[in-house]
């Protein structure tokens, strides 16, 4: 496309805003309103998204070992749970180490509640492997295989693999959830940008016609409508994603103040989310202001 032919067709969608304020305005505000909305299920999906993650990457099966154990013995148990094929990595977490988490799990108030719990003979912690599978689906069958070690081993095995799976779970029905919502309010929207461009095509209804008769091609009459209705969803996409970063960002701080949350229903970050929430919101928009202008130019243009 030449320049000066670019130039014209956005100075005739700029002509068709602003022969329509009124019409803009109402478009405008519908796909704001309409991509707020959006925007929270957007935030919404995308932290279930990341906890799943961060659940499938941390939550593993704690495997509590016999206290009798040698630490040569236990050296063995663990590269034994290495050498399962289910077993994507496996740690070997001394009591005074699990202590230690336990101790700044609690913050200020762990050492007074756990005080004189230092030394090995006072430490009511066992000493533990924990094991992370290669697939999240695999949790109950290992889970399975490590029971089967000997008490004289393992005196038990706790599978964190139910949190896990409920969190997979809950993120795939939210993100088809948001999906078929999102949909539904494209379409209101689109109707909305579709019937203000369907103005401007009356509007200019005479100088189309003329247009037609020179054998002007339906590409060079179809791209000021289209850029005219991008122009409205990118238009409406911009205070979506400002509010929408500003309540993140004011709602991370206020559940993470120090930024480094103690379990693991992590908060995606602000910079990660904002840049997630920012494309999509703006791309979603341009989408639904250019399916109005299709919508539009199919119906009364016949082209």
């Amino acid at each position: 496309m030449k320049i000066d032919t670019l130039v014209r067709h956005l100075r005739e969608a700029y002509r068709g805003l602003r022969r329509n304020t009124w019409m803009s305005f109402a478009a405008v505000s519908a796909v704001s309103v309409t991509l707020l909305i959006f925007g929270v299920f957007l935030v919404l999906a995308f932290n279930i998204s990341y906890m799943a993650k961060e659940v499938d990457k941390t939550v593993g099966i704690m495997v509590e070992l016999n206290s009798d154990l040698t630490a040569d013995q236990k050296e063995e148990v663990l590269n034994q749970i290495k050498g399962n094929k289910m077993t994507a990595d496996a740690t070997l977490i001394p009591k005074e180490d699990a202590l230690r988490e336990f101790k700044e799990l609690l913050g200020d108030s762990g050492n007074d509640i756990l005080a004189g719990l230092d030394s090995e003979d006072e430490n009511p912690l066992p000493d533990t492997i924990k094991v992370i599978p290669n697939d999240i689906d695999q949790f109950e069958a290992l889970t399975e295989d490590l029971k089967k070690y000997p008490e004289e081993q393992v005196l038990g095995v706790d599978n964190g693999g139910n949190l896990a799976k409920s969190v997979l779970d809950y993120s795939g029905l939210v993100q088809n959830i948001m999906l078929g919502f999102g949909l539904v309010l494209a379409i209101m929207a689109a109707f909305l940008i579709s019937n203000t461009i369907k103005l401007t095509i009356i509007a200019r209804k005479r100088e189309i016609e003329i247009q037609r008769l020179v054998g002007a091609s339906n590409w060079f009459i179809r791209w000021p409508f289209f850029i005219e209705g991008a122009t409205m969803g990118m238009l409406g996409s911009i205070s979506p994603i400002l509010i929408t970063i500003v309540l993140y960002w004011s709602g991370y701080n206020m559940l993470n103040p120090a930024n480094e949350p103690i379990t693991i229903m992590k908060l995606m970050p602000v910079t990660e989310l904002s840049l997630y929430v920012s494309g999509t919101i703006l791309l979603m928009g341009v989408l639904i202001g250019i399916w109005g202008s299709i919508i539009s130019v199919r119906r009364f243009l016949k082209i």
